[in-house]
């Protein structure tokens, strides 16, 4: 039995009380089943034996060595009771394969494919930067019905024919039947200029799908939340954007706060006129229900420009973070492309300029891009994330380009935010966090350098490193996040799995 299993179970009680869960409820057992661990997307792991001191002495395992076909843009997931009753890894590339491999040995367990990737996207939609596109997103897995969902562009050598919602058997990797969902035909959208580069969600046995476009803009691509029943893909639904483009991308997904999904929406594309949903936080129920009220929409007042320039909202995910003596304490936190940190009421997002707070924390213009971890510390509660650019303040002059900050928000009415550390980063690794009980302990690790990433650890609270790793993992692909499992960082990159662990 995996020792983080065990620790998990003698933890269990601050995961599960009879009082009401908040979003930012500390999960400690060692399933990884969606992008940044919880349903917040806070990227926030509990790893009991994994202190600073421990940390230090990591070391890449020369023994684990898993491999696989194709580019990995997701980040991996992992069940403690996987096929066969072991713990697995779960993987997905850009040539539309899945695998399953083993958490000790790194042997494969079973692989299967989708489907043709197709290498270009096809006449109508001729841009992108991601060939072939295949499985992108990470996707999210169900334990009770042990069964994995992803997205998958499926083709020919010519073009993208269809964008499916897949599901797969975590056992043996065989697809549910009634599955897969060809959406685009379902929802008579253009496959070739969709985009499914958002991490899937699971929220009351509804799969949430997000699409946007391609790098360049090109075809008639809009924003998009597609809803399938989990238990019945005969019933879906989907959420469109009013205007043309407003994707909805982040690579990090939505976050949930147990009844709704809340999508972040971009750029409108190539037209003029009153305000749509682009720029927009939006909050999405059941089955791809919006209600374009200032309750559950967010959009700036300087939307319009932000349209004009290309500055994306949408171009990360939100994150919910609670914050114990802030009035109103349940917030969402959305990272604007043009360096703004804004701190939304969530259970009243605020409409046409609502936010709570607007605090500038970089320029210029394309800024921040990145997938953002919260957690909390005895000094409070911190949100950090990956800035190329320059830092509105950083401590000590400490500002160099590109960078991770960590921001603190405080108690008051509104929140306070502010901005605490800085620390180097090279590449395009966003962070994710563990702590060793939820709160002591905290480490945010990410990956430096992307052709040869190392993996690197500072310290939550003051920014100052833990580990410097010297031994790459590979090809690591812009806004993945490493995951944390039995005290060991697991490290997705091109074509490996990387496990870095203490003695």
């Amino acid at each position: 039995m995996d020792k983080h299993f065990l620790v998990a179970a003698l933890l269990f009680c601050l995961s599960c009380s009879s009082a009401t869960p908040t979003t930012t409820q500390i999960q400690v057992e060692a399933d990884v089943l969606q992008r940044n661990k919880n349903p917040s997307r806070d990227g926030l792991f509990v790893q009991a034996n994994l202190t600073r001191a421990s940390a230090a002495k990591l070391a890449l395992e020369p023994n684990f060595a898993p491999t696989f076909n194709g580019d990995m843009w997701a980040s991996p997931l992992f069940m403690q009771n996987g096929p066969g009753g072991k713990g697995a890894f779960f993987v997905v590339t850009t040539t539309n394969d899945v695998y399953a491999f083993d958490e000790v040995t790194g042997a494969m367990l079973w692989t299967h494919n989708v489907g043709t990737p197709a290498p270009l996207n096809g006449p109508t939609a001729p841009c992108g930067s991601i060939h072939p596109l295949g499985i992108i997103a990470t996707p999210v897995i169900d334990p009770q019905s042990r069964t994995m969902f992803f997205s998958a562009a499926v083709g020919s050598a010519t073009a993208i024919e269809r964008q499916e919602v897949h599901a797969l058997s975590v056992d043996d990797g065989t697809e549910r039947a009634g599955w897969p969902v060809d959406v685009s035909a379902k929802f008579m959208f253009n496959p070739q200029s969709a985009n499914p580069r958002g991490a899937l969600s699971l929220v009351n046995g509804i799969i949430y799908v997000a699409y946007g476009g391609h790098v360049g803009d090109c075809g008639d691509y809009k924003g998009r939340v597609i809803a399938i029943d989990s238990q019945d893909p005969t019933n879906a639904a989907m959420f469109v954007t009013g205007g043309l483009g407003e994707a909805i991308w982040a690579p990090g997904g939505m976050p949930s706060d147990g009844n709704a999904v809340f999508a972040v929406t971009g750029n409108r594309h190539m037209e003029s006129g009153p305000h749509q949903d682009s720029e927009q936080v939006t909050r999405v129920t059941g089955m791809a229900v919006v209600n374009r009220t200032a309750d559950d929409t967010f959009y700036p007042a300087n939307f319009q420009m932000m349209d004009e320039m290309d500055l994306d909202l949408g171009c990360n995910n939100a994150v919910l973070i609670d914050v114990p003596g802030a009035t109103p304490s349940g917030l969402v936190v959305s990272l604007s492309k043009d360096g703004h940190f804004y701190l939304l009421d969530r259970a009243h997002l605020g409409g046409l300029a609502g936010q709570l707070v607007d605090f500038v924390v970089a320029a210029p213009a394309m800024s921040i891009r990145t997938a953002p971890t919260a957690y909390t510390t005895p000094t409070g509660v911190h949100v950090a994330f990956t800035v190329v650019g320059t830092s509105m303040g950083c401590p000590s002059g400490a500002g160099t380009s590109p960078m991770v900050l960590s921001v603190l928000v405080g108690p008051g009415a509104p929140a306070t935010p502010t901005l605490t550390w800085c620390a180097p980063i090279a590449g395009n690794g966003a962070p994710m966090t563990t702590t060793t009980d939820g709160t002591n302990e905290s480490i945010v690790w990410y990956t430096t350098g992307d052709t040869q990433a190392t993996l690197t650890g500072v310290n939550g609270d003051t920014g100052q490193a833990v580990y410097t790793g010297t031994e790459p993992c590979g090809v690591v692909q812009k806004w993945t996040t490493p995951i944390a499992v039995g005290g060991r960082i697991i490290v997705g990159a091109t074509g490996r799995l990387c496990a870095y662990s203490a003695p």
